[in-house]
């Protein structure tokens, strides 16, 4: 509650009674439950250190990490934090089930050496890291005119490294004013919408604009209603956005336009999916694990990123030469070779121990 919430009586009746808390035993203990709030506000304003609400989520100044409602610290046990301002994105991103479970679904893929699949879902510990490469974003897209061909599953590998496979993703029907808000709210985490379809057949040049705001890490400046005034610009981020649709944005952004695209080629990946997977009724068993077990790599991980960032960053240096050298990346590739240093990075730190990096690595 805000502080003012104590500055008479009525007020922290008032604020408390929409929280649901009321004085016991009748208005008459409204006196009791008010004096004994403001004392125990003024105790804790001079014993404790005050903590800032974070406005998002992902890094912050400081070097701390917010997610699931909590500031992960370096080597301190995460400390829950109630944000209110946050309160869909908090839902969305609670852990669930357990890390064996999650991880059978991924083991499944590895077996039958769906690669393409699981590199799609690195997006969700790659995300995090476009932090340490310099750049502040870069989209991915999975292009499919077939169904079946995994697309989807692919999405719902990375949201739930982070939270639920399906309602971490922002819907179809969203504004782009409020996939901008979303993903200043999540700022380190990815931000996923499935079957854009719609949005790239009403408007063809809604996928470019969406292309270079993703990259420049910030939304739209707004000004304040009935005053000549901008408003305060809060919306920034450090990440990777990944979409799907039943559309092949590269040939659009490639063929006969009236502007040229080389801008907005040189900020996406795509990969178009062809081969239309067959299941058994075993691997769909494990497969439905996701819809229960999710978020809880992404808390360990999370932890490990702030206990780490020393091997976080040589991993990354590591990984960016590599690729360097092995994809021969020239200087105007420089958005796809930070993006896959990420996501090359984000597999490398997700990984099980390994001698060659730390013996550190949480066993993901």
């Amino acid at each position: 509650l805000p502080l003012r919430a104590i500055a008479s009586k009525d007020d922290t009746v008032k604020n408390l009674a929409e929280q649901n808390v009321l004085a016991s035993y009748g208005q008459g203990n409204d006196k009791n439950l008010y004096e004994y709030v403001r004392a125990a506000v003024e105790e804790a304003s001079v014993a404790q250190r005050s903590v800032r609400v974070p406005d998002n989520y992902g890094w912050q100044e400081d070097n701390t990490f917010v997610y699931n409602e909590r500031i992960y610290s370096n080597a301190v046990q995460p400390r829950h934090i109630p944000m209110r301002g946050l309160i869909n994105v908090n839902r969305n991103t609670r852990p669930s089930g357990t890390l064996e479970n999650w991880r059978s679904v991924f083991d499944l893929l590895s077996a039958k050496k769906m690669y393409e699949l699981l590199t799609v879902a690195l997006v969700g510990f790659g995300s995090p890291l476009m932090r340490f490469t310099g750049f502040d974003g870069i989209t991915f897209h999975l292009g499919s005119t077939q169904s079946g061909t995994g697309k989807t599953l692919a999405l719902e590998l990375a949201a739930s490294i982070s939270g639920h496979p399906t309602k971490y993703r922002v819907g179809k029907g969203t504004s782009d004013v409020a996939m901008q808000q979303r993903m200043g709210l999540l700022n380190s985490l990815p931000l996923i919408s499935d079957e854009i379809t719609m949005k790239n057949r009403n408007n063809p040049e809604w996928i470019p604009g969406f292309i270079f705001d993703v990259s420049e890490g910030q939304g739209k400046e707004r000004m304040e209603a009935g005053a000549n005034k901008e408003r305060e610009n809060t919306t920034y981020w450090s990440a990777m956005a990944l979409l799907s649709s039943n559309t092949h944005v590269m040939d659009y952004l490639s063929g006969a336009r009236t502007h040229s695209s080389e801008g907005e080629m040189r900020r996406l990946l795509e990969k178009k999916l062809t081969t239309v997977i067959q299941w058994d009724n075993g691997d769909t068993q494990i497969i439905n694990r996701i819809k229960t077990n999710y978020g809880v790599a992404g808390a360990l991980y999370v932890q490990y990123l702030v206990d780490n960032q020393d091997t976080v960053l040589r991993i990354i240096k590591e990984v960016h030469a590599h690729l360097k050298v092995e994809l021969e990346f020239t200087d105007d590739e420089r958005y796809w070779h930070a993006g896959c240093t990420a996501l090359i990075a984000g597999g490398v730190l997700a990984g099980k121990r390994s001698e060659e990096h730390t013996s550190e690595l949480p066993s993901l």
